[in-house]
């Protein structure tokens, strides 16, 4: 199966995990769509001045890959820059927020696979 992120039905978003403004979701594959422990893989389009809210996950990882953009993440309690290249990998049970304190869109993709 081929689909193209970019052609992916938009969602928007607001105050996600208790953060901040609002932001555009793209659910490109979804867990239906794998044989594997895949939960899903989502496009995010974060404006600036709007958040992800710390927040701490189960027993799975989430791998932030972000394509545009830059702002601050926080991985487990300790504030990180971000920038496009960058991929960061949330461990199982940690804890992470993202904040787009930048002039411009962050667009990140968010893969999240079960354990």
């Amino acid at each position: 199966m081929i689909k193209n992120f970019l052609d992916a039905k938009k969602q928007s978003l607001a105050k996600s995990h208790y953060g901040s403004g609002q932001y555009d979701l793209y659910e490109i594959w979804s867990r239906a769509d794998f044989s594997s422990n895949v939960d899903f893989i989502d496009r995010v389009v974060i404006p600036p001045n709007s958040t992800v809210g710390y927040h701490k996950h189960a027993n799975n990882e989430e791998i932030y890959i972000v394509i545009e953009g830059q702002g601050t993440m926080k991985l487990n309690g300790k504030d990180v820059s971000i920038k496009k290249g960058d991929m960061i990998v949330n461990q199982p049970f940690g804890e992470h927020g993202l904040v787009n304190n930048s002039d411009s869109v962050i667009d990140i993709l968010v893969i999240q696979v079960s354990i």
